[in-house]
């Protein structure tokens, strides 16, 4: 397993308070990771239930209380509009600011920022960078009550307006600034904000906890002192880095850190005491969250959602030489900024009950929906063709013809592995590498319009449903009738491309996508294809700037939903989606890829399955493939701690072919090869598979470092021993490097 290797920040000073989310004055430095790479390793550590951790911050002193429920009570200081919110169960209270200020290591800067409820960065009359918080340069506040909390106007010296609402409800604290009441006066031009940034903040190991971060699958960065130095901070785009603005340079030899998928963040005080789940409900397409740990500029654990309202780009000056000016966006990004803080205690007071916390909201908002079974246990995913680069022209390398699909999943179901899942890619014309956004007619070297029947006519006859892999986001400069007007275009005119395979590909105009997605439809219902695999489509987000054809990336993320709507028009479709944001789940029914690790950041102590707890019971997840696994028991160890499917990579030659085309590092996929492996690992899969059915994760304990007890909504448990030596749990023995399952009472 390649290491990864961090994404190296600017040094930050403590006499300036620098919040990455603003600082988006670089160039978007990025590792990459090989197509076939897969990265795991949950770190589990016993967690040690503390005494009651101690209220630091908790003093009401100066505080209004403006809202209270069964559940919670708000309060708010007038005057920098900084708020706690004490849990009237337990009596604890999360606090914005910190009490006692002087007594820390914060200069006038920080204190500001602290204290401040919005610090904001703006450019003045003559262009220059400015910040300014509430506390610090004299804003005037206007505060008035309103029916659950309160909302006040704000004038900042700079003359900028903006208004911020926080309501307390059932769920938690809503805080909203809107979009519509912020003015700005004159040139004077908003760039970012940020939100309450030390909510919940911990200084150094007072406080035993951690933050959690939506890397990954999910990351953990505990408070105390783990012996390793954060020398930058955890820093995250929402959705990704929007390369409409700002271009992503790929490091070489290294791989990519994992998108934050989710809007969300958490902080723990007291495992199984404290905890807060933060929701980012709008902006989110805007936001960045950011992590510090104690050590790295204060004393002090926080992390936070900042939002920008203008990034800055680089402008080439001219063609040759590289030179280029930094400008900011003139127009302002147009969005409002709705968070929802979710207050947890007791037993789900950790990453388990963010999760559940997180699933209860989005089937609120009918995002998920309950599923009444689990659909297949195990995808294979089969390259039919792939395009092998020509002096003259290219050609098409043969690795899976589609009849050998039949073949290999009858050859399977007479050996008891029938529960499937198959996606067939490089179907389309050319092979895998060589039309985009082109697909029809289905490439004539895999088989016949005939042969294609019969193989979908056998499959459906043996219930295993086929996925035709397809793309609304990648484009290649060679397809046939596709102009470079369809390619989206950056703020400064370059045209947004990326490394696919080692060929340079582009990024299709949002508009043209979802034409493109009509059209395609009425072939896919032509050719009976009714379920579709969708690549990338749900997992980039960019703005485009093409000159009649520009896109926020809020416009941008409504087309690709309305891509993904018509696709799944027809009432047999389905649409299965590789490492979706979440704004895409409501359209998949198959979540492909699942990480079951993070980005391995130094500062990260757990990989955890907050993923996996969010969806499980509700949408199916399939693993990377296990054929580019390290290790095949750590490999079906982890599948089972996480519910995830098993996934493998295959095709009926042998993989050497593939060695002088863009799918070269697929180094291990001949199906005569993995079928023994195949067979054992879904028999494995199949058993917990079965004894989970359609139930949800409502805890996953570590009961000694390297065993897990998973118990599902059933009151089946699942427990994972990843050590070398034999455990016993109750009355059962789980044997080294293995797995039992306890169903009921057992």
């Amino acid at each position: 397993m390649f290491k990864k290797i961090l994404m190296i920040c600017a040094v930050l000073i403590l006499a300036i308070p620098v919040v990455k989310a603003f600082a988006q004055d670089e160039e978007k430095v990025t590792p990459t990771v090989a197509k076939v790479e897969q990265t795991s390793g949950s770190v589990m550590q016993k967690e040690v239930i503390s005494k009651p951790v101690v209220n630091k911050n908790a003093a009401l002193d100066g505080f209004d209380k403006v809202a209270e429920n069964a559940n919670l009570a708000l309060y708010v200081h007038p005057d920098s509009l900084a708020i706690k919110v004490r849990n009237r169960a337990s009596g604890y209270v999360w606090s914005s600011t910190l009490d006692g200020m002087s007594q820390y290591r914060l200069n006038q800067s920080w204190k500001d920022f602290v204290d401040s409820a919005i610090t904001m960065d703006y450019l003045n009359a003559q262009g220059k960078k400015k910040r300014e918080s509430l506390t610090a340069n004299g804003a005037r506040v206007m505060l008035r009550d309103v029916t659950d909390g309160f909302e006040a106007t704000i004038t900042f010296r700079s003359r900028i307006k903006m208004n911020l609402k926080v309501t307390l409800a059932e769920d938690g604290v809503h805080v909203a600034i809107p979009d519509g009441k912020i003015v700005e006066p004159g040139k004077v031009q908003i760039l970012a904000v940020n939100v309450y940034p030390f909510l919940g903040a911990t200084k150094d190991a007072e406080v035993s906890g951690y933050m959690f971060i939506p890397d990954g699958s999910g990351g953990l960065i505990r408070y105390e002192d783990t012996g390793v130095k954060m020398d930058a901070p955890y820093s995250a785009a929402i959705y990704g880095t929007d390369v409409g603005v700002t271009p992503v340079t790929v490091a070489p030899d290294t791989n990519a850190g994992y998108v934050a998928s989710v809007p969300v963040f958490g902080m723990v005080h007291g495992v199984g005491q404290n905890g807060m789940l933060a929701v980012v409900e709008k902006g989110a397409e805007y936001g960045e969250i950011t992590a510090y740990k104690a050590g790295l500029s204060t004393d002090f654990n926080w992390i936070t959602a900042g939002f920008t309202y203008r990034s800055v780009y680089k402008q080439p000056t001219s063609k040759t030489g590289g030179k280029a000016i930094e400008l900011y966006q003139d127009a302002r990004n147009r969005f409002d900024i709705g968070l929802t803080y979710r207050f947890l205690d007791g037993v789900d007071a950790d990453y388990v009950g963010m999760a559940k916390s997180y699933r209860a909201y989005l089937a609120e908002q009918k995002v998920l929906v309950r599923a009444h079974e689990s659909g297949p246990v195990m995808r294979l995913e089969f390259l039919g063709g792939e395009t092998k680069p020509g002096l003259f022209r290219d050609s098409v390398v043969v690795m899976t013809p589609v009849a050998d699909l039949t073949r290999h999943v009858t050859a399977l179901g007479n050996e008891g592995v029938d529960d499937l899942l198959v996606v067939y890619q490089g179907w389309n014309h050319g092979g895998l590498s060589a039309s985009w956004p082109n697909k029809f007619p289905f490439e004539k070297k895999l088989g016949s319009d005939a042969e294609l029947a019969d193989v979908m006519k056998a499959l459906d006859e043996r219930n295993v449903p086929l996925y035709f892999q397809t793309d609304y986001t990648t484009a290649y400069e060679e397809a046939k009738g596709v102009d470079a007007s369809a390619f989206a275009k950056q703020i400064n005119t370059k045209t947004i491309e990326r490394d696919v395979d080692g060929n340079v590909v582009y990024s299709l105009l949002p508009d043209g996508a979802l034409e493109l997605a009509k059209v395609d439809a009425e072939d896919y219902v032509g050719n009976s294809m009714t379920h579709l695999a969708v690549a990338n489509s749900a997992s980039m987000l960019y703005s485009t700037h093409n000159s009649g054809h520009s896109f926020s990336r809020s416009e941008s993320m409504a087309k690709m939903q309305a891509v993904l709507a018509e696709l799944h028009k027809n009432a047999k479709a389905k649409t299965a989606l590789y490492q979706p944001n979440d704004y895409a789940w409501k359209h998949a029914t198959a979540y492909l890829d699942m990480p079951m690790g993070t980005s391995e950041y130094i500062y990260e102590s757990d990989a955890v399955p907050f993923l996996a707890i969010v969806l499980k019971g509700y949408m199916d997840f399939y693993a990377p493939y296990s054929n580019f696994s390290a290790s095949q028991t750590e490999d079906l160890l982890q599948l089972v701690d996480f519910g995830a499917f098993p996934s493998f990579y295959l095709t009926s030659e042998d993989s050497y072919a593939l060695a002088k085309t863009p799918s070269k590092d697929v180094y291990t996929s001949q199906f005569s090869n993995w079928k023994p492996e195949i067979k054992a690992k879904y028999e494995a899969i199949a058993g917990v598979a079965e004894a989970t059915n359609g139930a949800t994760i409502e805890r996953r304990d570590i009961v000694t470092p390297d065993i897990v007890c998973v118990t599902y909504s059933n009151g089946t448990r699942v427990v994972v021993n990843y050590t070398k030596a034999d455990y016993v749990f109750g009355n059962k023995t789980v044997a080294a490097k293995d797995f039992a399952v306890l169903k009921g009472d057992n």
